[in-house]
């Protein structure tokens, strides 16, 4: 009878263990999955970033004291004049940046993803990153007037505010209720000193 008790000692204390270990390597999976999520939206989100964040900072650059600089001005588009290279006598290119449509991509879990697109002049758009979110919002030379979009008189442009969102296109392991993991960069007060002209 000694015996049979410890046989089912035994096996009730192997099967906690087991669970233990189970619910252990679990968790460990989930934080390791976590991790690398937040890492690569970290990671999607500052190329991304820095990208329109030079160009924007850049813009008017080259373009001759007086002349429209911005050509467009939407809350999700903005269309800019500058140098294609900061050299002398550079020629002068039309930039405009873009969100796309999230039926693009059909490919990921994450029904926000959307491209966010740079297009040169004439030629075919690029896409520069994958966002869920690309705002702008305008204002004067104070910052205290936010213009309504799309703004109408685009000389009184001095200052824009970008907002840039990327979330993972997959949703965390083993999460039912479907969540992104999620970085969001604003940039205040960019001003390009080629607009203060």
């Amino acid at each position: 009878m000694a015996i049979m008790m410890d046989i089912i000692f035994a096996s009730f204390m192997g099967g906690i263990i087991t669970f233990i270990t189970i619910n252990a390597n679990i968790v460990i999976r989930q934080t390791w999955a976590s991790y690398n999520s937040e890492l690569m939206v970290q990671r999607m989100l500052v190329s991304t970033a820095q990208v329109v964040e030079v160009e924007l900072r850049n813009m008017g650059c080259g373009v001759d004291i007086g002349a429209q600089t911005i050509d467009e001005a939407r809350d999700t588009c903005v269309s800019f004049k500058m140098a294609k290279r900061p050299e002398y006598n550079s020629p002068i290119v039309n930039v405009k940046y873009y969100s796309g449509s999230t039926s693009e991509l059909t490919g990921t879990e994450n029904p926000r993803d959307r491209f966010l697109y740079r297009q040169e002049g004439a030629a075919a758009p690029e896409r520069t990153g994958m966002v869920t979110q690309f705002s702008l919002k305008y204002m004067d030379e104070f910052g205290e007037v936010l213009l309504p979009t799309p703004v109408a008189d685009l000389d009184r442009i001095k200052i824009i505010e970008i907002t840039i969102e990327v979330q993972s296109p997959f949703a965390a392991l083993l999460d039912p209720e479907k969540r992104y993991t999620s970085a969001l960069w604003k940039q205040t007060r960019l001003a390009s000193q080629n607009l203060k002209r």
